[in-house]
């Protein structure tokens, strides 16, 4: 026994004793670490910007995933011997002569085939690494152009919109649903700056592209947590399906004047809001009404886009809010009364409707009286409802004594419905890097200025990213995150305000399915939109797979595997003709002594099948270990930097199947020729008795 152990440390290689591998292995740990720390810093791994803004590359990091592979290959020699015991105990137990013949051999000689082992696990891991590597790629192209349109479609529209412009949107063929945005930033402290996006969460509920390991919940589910309270549709003065104009017939007089006419001569202008079916309030402009006591008619088209054509607006719309907007008399206040007599809508057939206040119709009114922008004074008003008349409410214009010397005053009297449902503090999703930059948690509320009001809003979710927040309005990343608010809730609150609600600046669009071309076909044959303005998410994701800067380590790991594995061939083919010629006598003399050829050629099966093995076993854990660690250290984006959202690794477990059987099918067939290989035993033997 003790001769059996001197024999068997014997044959430890010398540098594994010398202790090489661990010195290799803490190498390798270092050049890891430091590539871990430059993805960190600059986000582009082994590639960096000199001070010109050229990119470099750091030898030491290159070789960081290859040091790393040599180290854990030279780790499975101190494996071998103990893989080498275990046979020897199981073939004890074994009747088989092949197998406890085979087992011996392998526990006194374990390092007797290091070499073909190590190509083999140099092959196996390899191509995982080249498999994992080309999945994990594909992959995060597929999640970057998610991330950068967020839907099937977005389309950046920065104009002024309209009852018709956004139907062009609600009637797009191919279609399934459309959702409005409005973008800005946020400045926060220490120089950074944040995106804020308003988006309508109903209709981009069930189609936002955001990667599931990136919150803690569906994004459904996250979109719902930001959803205002229902609007109550019954208190509002709903217009016919198919409105295309409408026209107010208007009364304001003089409360004072017998005829009802203004003493100052007053004519205030006439704003009416309209909301659509996406929350969506249109401040439309009908012009100057004279304070006379007489109707007069105000007729507003609903229908006409930004070109001037017409299109049916996204219905149902609905009257929610009237304004007038003068300067307050100069010699005494006067007191009006302004009464809508009759609301009309007219469909596209030029058929006229009277649309009557439904019964439960309420109206909320205040005036206020402003100079240079400061509140002089401010009353609410009572509106009322009646058989007749929609609306009628009294209201005072107050004076401007000092009107000829300064800055005038001006009176508005705003009337809304009181359906509006808008939310006591607006409802917002952070991420990570919002929440650090705002020095802000989960349930904590910040103030978020929008369309000049400073509104409450409460972080009632956090996640890892958001899709189309990584850059800002000009381009360039943002550093502080960002922060996701529903739109409608937004108006909401700002029309209780009385503030100018937020005009959306892009929509994204979810296409029905295969119906993504015809989308954005009719998107792009519309002579108010430039191509560059329509992202498409299918054209985004093969653009990012066309990259040069993932196609060249993809293919160079590809070749280096192809390599590996005809090496790893090779190596075993050699060794194994070797180890045959080698132990040609002792086959000889037992076959001399009456073994089968059947047993022999079991024996070279067995010994050659332990290597096979254990390679196919160490490279398949190292080749999973260095893919998780190294891959999302390699992968990088167009422009060379750390992909957002972050890298997730894949390893398909059928390419990886294929990967081990196209390995070890070469090998099994050199097993099985040399172990059918014929040998004479006579001959063998004399061989032997002449040396």
């Amino acid at each position: 026994t003790v001769r059996l152990r001197r024999v068997r440390a014997a044959t430890s290689a010398a540098p594994v004793r010398a202790g090489a591998d661990v010195g290799l292995l803490l190498i390798a740990g270092v050049a890891y670490w430091q590539l871990e720390r430059q993805t960190d810093a600059t986000g582009g791994g082994v590639l960096s910007r000199d001070r010109t803004g050229e990119l470099g590359i750091d030898p030491l990091l290159v070789a960081a995933p290859a040091l790393a592979l040599l180290a854990g290959t030279v780790l499975t020699l101190r494996l071998l011997p103990l893989l080498a015991r275990l046979a020897e105990r199981r073939s004890a137990r074994g009747r088989g002569l092949p197998a406890a013949l085979a087992g011996w051999q392998f526990s006194r000689r374990p390092l007797r085939g290091a070499g073909p082992v190590l190509l083999l696990v140099i092959a196996v891991a390899t191509g995982m690494l080249a498999i994992g590597h080309g999945a994990s790629w594909d992959r995060s192209q597929d999640d970057q152009a998610d991330f950068r349109t967020g839907a099937a479609v977005r389309v950046l529209d920065h104009r002024p919109g309209s009852p018709g412009q956004t139907g062009l949107y609600a009637a797009l063929p191919g279609a399934r649903d459309a959702a409005p945005a409005h973008r800005t930033t946020l400045a926060l402290s220490g120089d950074r700056e944040a995106t804020v996006l308003a988006l309508d969460t109903a209709h981009a509920r069930d189609d936002m592209l955001m990667r599931g390991d990136l919150a803690d919940e569906p994004p459904a589910a996250l979109l719902r947590a930001l959803a205002p309270p229902a609007r109550d549709d019954d208190r509002a003065v709903r217009l016919p399906d198919g409105t295309r104009r409408i026209t107010l017939d208007v009364r304001i007089a003089d409360e004072r004047s017998r005829t009802g006419r203004s003493p100052s001569g007053r004519a205030p202008l006439l704003t009416v809001v309209v909301e659509d079916r996406y929350g969506i309030a249109y401040r439309l402009g009908a012009g100057s009404v004279p304070v006379d006591g007489r109707v007069h008619r105000a007729t507003l088209d609903l229908d006409v886009t930004a070109t001037g054509r017409r299109a049916a607006p996204a219905g149902p719309l609905r009257l929610t809010g009237l304004q007038l907007d003068d300067t307050s008399p100069t010699v005494r206040p006067e007191h009006h009364r302004f009464t809508v007599e009759r609301l009309l809508a007219t469909g596209r057939d030029g058929a006229v409707r009277t649309v009557p206040a439904p019964a439960g119709t309420r109206w909320r009114g205040d005036r206020a009286v402003t100079e240079n922008g400061e509140v002089v004074t401010r009353s609410a008003t009572e509106p009322a409802v009646s058989d007749t008349a929609p609306l009628t409410v009294a209201y005072g214009t107050g004076a401007d004594p000092d009107g000829n010397e300064g800055a005038s005053r001006i009176y508005t009297l705003r009337v809304a419905t009181t359906g509006a449902g808008a939310p006591r503090d607006l409802s917002a999703v952070a991420t990570r890097d919002f929440l650090r930059a705002a020095g802000a948690g989960p349930g904590d509320t910040i103030d978020v200025p929008l369309s000049g009001e400073q509104l409450r809003v409460r972080i009632v979710r956090s996640v890892e990213e958001l899709p189309t927040t990584a850059a800002g309005l000009d381009g360039e990343a943002v550093d502080g995150g960002a922060l996701l608010l529903d739109l409608r809730a937004v108006d909401a609150v700002l029309a209780q305000r009385a503030g100018a609600p937020l005009v959306p600046t892009e929509w994204w669009v979810s296409a029905a399915p295969g119906k993504a071309a015809e989308v954005v076909a009719a998107l792009r044959a519309r002579p108010d939109l430039e191509p560059q303005q329509v992202l498409v998410r299918d054209e985004t994701a093969a653009e990012l797979l066309r990259d040069p800067l993932g196609a060249g380590p993809r293919s160079a790991l590809t070749a280096v595997a192809v390599a590996a594995v005809a090496l790893a061939a090779g190596g075993f083919a050699v060794s194994a003709a070797g180890a045959r010629r080698e132990r040609a006598a002792e086959f000889a003399v037992l076959r001399a002594l009456g073994t089968p050829r059947r047993d022999l050629a079991r024996l070279v099966a067995t010994e050659q099948s332990l290597l096979i093995g254990a390679g196919l076993l160490a490279g398949l854990g190292l080749g999973t270990v260095l893919t998780r660690a190294v891959v999302p250290l390699i992968v990088l984006s167009s422009s060379a930097a750390r992909p957002a959202p972050p890298v997730l690794v894949e390893l398909p477990v059928s390419r990886v199947a294929l990967l081990l059987a196209g390995v070890a099918a070469p090998l099994l067939l050199i097993t099985v020729a040399s172990a059918l290989r014929r040998a004479e035993p006579a001959v063998a033997l004399r061989h032997q008795g002449e040396g």
